[in-house]
């Protein structure tokens, strides 16, 4: 199997058409959101917190791929439609307000580097919490 950096794009777009975001990805676990209105008048609306989630959440499972049987950040959690990654779970709407708030009308291009390392990141820091956490109930057993 090649690895995942071999099989994503140099940078994933996303951007806006007709109030609906798009992105140069699959949705693999939330489905495409339709919004249909006819009204030539009609004002484009910024998209909602869910449809920005929604799209973290599919964005970050492309990169950090759920695995059968797997534990920790690989493990797969139950969407709407298939599984995600427990990491994509966890850290989609970090990601979203990082990457996909207050995003222009023509999108945005996000480099797969820059994702990579956002998602390394987040990884050292929840090892590092989790560490912390340990010591912690550690230190506390010794002083009971």
């Amino acid at each position: 199997m090649r690895p995942i950096k071999d099989r994503v794009p140099s940078a994933i777009r996303v951007w806006r058409v007709a109030a609906i975001i798009h992105a140069s990805i699959p949705r693999t676990v939330v489905r495409t959101p339709t919004v249909i209105d006819h009204r030539r008048d009609r004002a484009q609306r910024p998209p909602d917190d869910r449809e920005i989630y929604d799209l973290a959440l599919n964005i970050l499972n492309v990169f950090v791929e759920p695995k059968r049987g797997a534990t920790g950040e690989l493990e797969p959690i139950k969407c709407f439609r298939g599984l995600c990654s427990s990491f994509a779970a966890c850290h989609h709407v970090d990601f979203a307000r990082d990457f996909l708030r207050g995003m222009p009308d023509e999108g945005v291009a996000i480099p797969t580097a820059t994702i990579f390392a956002w998602i390394e990141h987040r990884g050292r820091r929840a090892a590092a919490v989790a560490e912390l956490a340990d010591a912690e109930a550690y230190l506390e057993v010794l002083s009971a």
